[in-house]
């Protein structure tokens, strides 16, 4: 709220210093055309190649909305809906260069996008993402000597969000039969065939990533197949520990099966040496009715076998599990320390910045209309634009009128304590650059070397000169040239 009221000064105090004839569109054709602009602008990903213009057209064309319709803010309403017409025209032109020279990732990303790793935001679409807005920036503010050596890690990562798409895609349902035997427990009860699952699933994904499809399709349906023997076995397991007498839910069904099959030849079997003698009992009779039923027999024993060692594992298992459980606890606890942490550095930057925007809202006290504006900016730094300071044509030497408003601007600068105070001279874009860049500096000089004469504190004074290479508006009008000619004081609170 704070930020807005001194955009809105700023904006408000400004179109009163500057005469301007009124443009034939009206407010509403403007709006459209805007909006229309951005919609076109972000269907062609200008929005992604020029990410800060775009914004910055966002944010005008969101102020622009806010005071339509308010009495007396037609012309702000209108500085900012052409602010940001001007921001996307901008970034149209940046964006077609970045498309030449980001033209590797680029053809990636587009290689990814069709597999549907954009679709299903995959972990390494999301981490090429987060590089390809990375690369965008560095270009938008001029480091493009950083993009050669960032091209092709970044295309091979588009490269390598398409293989995990295209592996979501033939393997989901794999990866779901066994993510539910994993839950079952199959892991701990069934290890053997849980390998044997993920072995197949090995294969299927080496066999997707030479696009062997038809392959990978048969080695999906083996690990699903396996990984679902294994869902069974475990549930059973699961099923008799959790009744009050587990060892004979999984025993008595088998010694049931044993004396049926027995009966069905015509014997009986005997307990009296527990169930290892009755399976000597069943071997007897398999060798001397059935050759082929001893495979049956081999089955039983294995089965009886893994179960108790299961069951072992099962309860070492347990314990491991009581553990962790309290490992992870304790690390909760730290966690919900370390948010407390972050919650009260947030407060103080809140509260340190609350501050800042109240000493900048008493500075403009300081100043009578016309003079300045002074306003904070997402940086947390405060800007002091001396609008009413006005240099002839080419020069670099100060009024006396100015030396009262450099007065007030010392005064102003005396509400923040302990800060360091770096005057920028700008110019419009006519002339050639170095002209523009020398005559920047020397304004800059000139208030810099008068406010040192003025300022009380020991705030530090740095001069600079930007030249035309900061417009705020365009050079093409007499408005847009008059706002581009300003000095701005940027303190830094220390």
């Amino acid at each position: 709220m704070i930020r807005a009221t001194l955009l809105y000064m700023f904006l408000a105090l400004a179109l009163s210093a500057i005469a301007f004839s009124q443009p034939a569109l009206t407010l509403e054709d403007l709006l459209t055309e805007a909006e229309t602009a951005l919609a076109s602008a972000k269907a062609s990903d200008v929005h992604l190649l020029s990410p800060r213009r775009v914004a910055k057209a966002e944010e005008n064309m969101h102020e622009a909305k806010n005071q339509m319709g308010k009495a007396g803010t037609d012309n702000i309403v209108r500085l900012n809906l052409e602010s940001a017409l001007e921001s996307l025209e901008t970034a149209l032109t940046h964006a077609e260069q970045a498309r030449v020279k980001m033209q590797t990732v680029l053809e990636a990303r587009k290689v990814a996008q069709v597999a549907g790793a954009g679709q299903n935001n995959l972990p390494t679409w999301q981490q090429a993402e987060r590089g390809f807005l990375d690369m965008a920036s560095k270009f938008e503010n001029g480091e493009e000597s950083e993009l050669p050596g960032l091209q092709e890690p970044l295309a091979q990562q588009y490269y390598a969000a398409r293989r995990e798409a295209l592996r979501d895609g033939f393997l989901a349902k794999t990866k779901s039969d066994i993510s539910a035997a994993e839950k079952s427990g199959a892991d701990m009860l069934f290890p053997t065939l849980m390998a044997r699952s993920r072995q197949a699933m090995s294969r299927a994904e080496a066999q997707l990533a030479q696009e062997n499809f038809d392959e990978c399709k048969v080695s999906a349906e083996e690990a699903s197949r396996v990984a679902m023997h294994a869902k069974g076995q475990a549930e059973f397991v699961n099923k008799a520990k959790s009744t009050r007498m587990p060892e004979e839910s999984m025993l008595l069904p088998y010694d049931d099966l044993l004396q049926r099959m027995a009966m069905e030849w015509g014997d009986t079997l005997s307990f009296e040496q527990g169930g290892e003698g009755a399976v000597n009992q069943m071997k007897a009779l398999f060798e001397k009715r059935l050759d082929r039923e001893v495979f049956v027999q081999d089955s039983l024993e294995k089965v009886v076998k893994v179960s108790h060692e299961s069951m072992e594992r099962a309860l070492t298992d347990m314990q491991t599990s009581l553990a962790d459980q309290q490992n992870r606890m304790t690390e909760y606890e730290q966690r919900v320390l370390d948010i407390q942490a972050e919650r009260d550095m947030a407060v103080n930057r809140l509260r340190r910045n609350e501050l800042t925007a109240q000493r900048a809202q008493l500075a403009q006290t300081a100043f009578d209309p016309g003079d300045a504006v002074v306003y904070q900016t997402m940086e947390g730094n405060i800007v002091i634009h001396l609008y009413g300071l006005k240099f002839a044509s080419g020069q670099a030497t100060l009024e006396k009128v100015d030396k009262s408003i450099l007065k007030k601007a010392a005064e102003a600068i005396g509400v923040f304590p302990d800060v360091k105070v770096v005057v920028e001279g700008h110019t419009d874009g006519e002339g050639s650059e170095e002209s523009n860049q020398e005559l920047s500096e020397k304004r800059a000089a000139a208030v810099g070397q008068a406010l040192e004469g003025e300022i009380k504190s020991k705030a530090k004074i740095e001069t600079v000169g930007k030249g035309e290479s900061s417009p705020i508006a365009s050079n093409e009008t007499v408005r847009g040239r008059a706002l581009n000619r300003r000095i701005d004081l940027v303190l830094t609170i220390q």
